[in-house]
């Protein structure tokens, strides 16, 4: 699963889960999208690495 996580005021938050994709490019589209209203938001994939950030 692509993981889709944010953080929505500072830094010093705790990364929250926005929600989980079956395929890269619809968490990416995701991400991409809820970045406007979150202070940070980035795409984990299945292994664990960061793929997107904002």
């Amino acid at each position: 699963m692509w993981t889709v996580k944010y953080k929505s005021n500072n830094d010093s938050q705790t990364w929250s889960t926005l929600d989980s994709y079956d395929n890269r490019l619809s968490a990416i589209v995701r991400a991409s999208w809820m970045s406007r209203e979150y202070f940070t938001v980035k795409v984990i994939n299945p292994d664990g690495t960061v793929i997107w950030s904002n």
